[in-house]
């Protein structure tokens, strides 16, 4: 798996943002924000489990070194833009694996 992706835009959805805020709520005030800082500091990509609805997580610290998991897909209709299907604040094992890849 290689340790960057291609992303170069993000699709928002209202029902995504929704699930986040809902099933979440340590996102629920600001998840497009939280995305794009992860996405512009140093995230980490690796296959999500099989069987997911998104095909791979994005790990990184947030600007203020909060850490975060993000189940994103690329978009079928174009390349290079992606989607976050559902995220968390990073478990100790997403941070450990998140570490070793440095």
């Amino acid at each position: 798996m290689p340790r960057e992706l291609f992303i170069a835009a993000w699709q928002w959805d209202d029902g995504n943002l929704h699930h986040l805020a809902e099933r979440h709520p340590e996102l629920a005030r600001r998840p497009r924000r939280i995305v794009l800082q992860v996405w512009h500091t140093e995230p980490r990509y690796r296959a999500n489990k099989a069987g997911r609805g998104a095909t791979h997580q994005m790990i990184g610290p947030d600007y203020g070194g909060s850490m975060w998991t993000f189940c994103i897909m690329e978009a079928f209709s174009d390349p290079g833009l992606w989607r976050v299907i559902t995220g968390w604040a990073a478990e100790q094992a997403e941070i450990d694996w998140y570490r070793r890849q440095r």
